[in-house]
């Protein structure tokens, strides 16, 4: 995928067609990730896809496209209150924060009960464990 600054882009092969979606923008600015290491690994950044394939059989094309993608908020609050909320699952999760660039795939507003959420769509080559750092536990 070529986009208007001219930075070349490839998917996953496991993206459906037209994934990710046209109304994705570039990658920009600082994003927050809940993570289980004190330094982020790959498997803090797996998708919901990479996870649990099977879920996703005959679901809509845009919820399979957007199980492709790494959720990320652009509030830190939303993060805390997110990890608050579900201590069950996140309560051992670090918050871990990145400065992203279009050279770090695309990036859309996708809000669920926390209005900052995004998701990210990581391109081949990127590896996103590298640019997030802890920031709090």
């Amino acid at each position: 995928m070529r986009n208007e600054r001219n930075i070349e882009l490839e998917w996953s092969d496991f993206y459906p067609a037209n994934c990710p979606p046209a109304e994705a923008e570039l990658a920009s600015g600082t994003v927050y990730r809940l993570v289980q290491n004190d330094l982020p690994r790959a498997k803090d950044f797996r998708t919901l896809f990479e996870e649990r394939p099977g879920w996703f059989e005959n679901k809509p094309i845009t919820i399979v496209c957007k199980g492709c993608g790494v959720s990320v908020h652009t509030d830190l609050q939303d993060v805390k209150r997110l990890k608050n909320r579900y201590k069950r699952k996140f309560g051992r999760c670090k918050i871990a924060e990145a400065e992203l660039n279009p050279t770090h795939g695309v990036i859309q507003h996708t809000p669920s009960k926390e209005k900052s959420h995004h998701t990210w769509w990581v391109p081949v080559g990127v590896e996103p464990w590298v640019v997030f750092n802890v920031i709090s536990s």
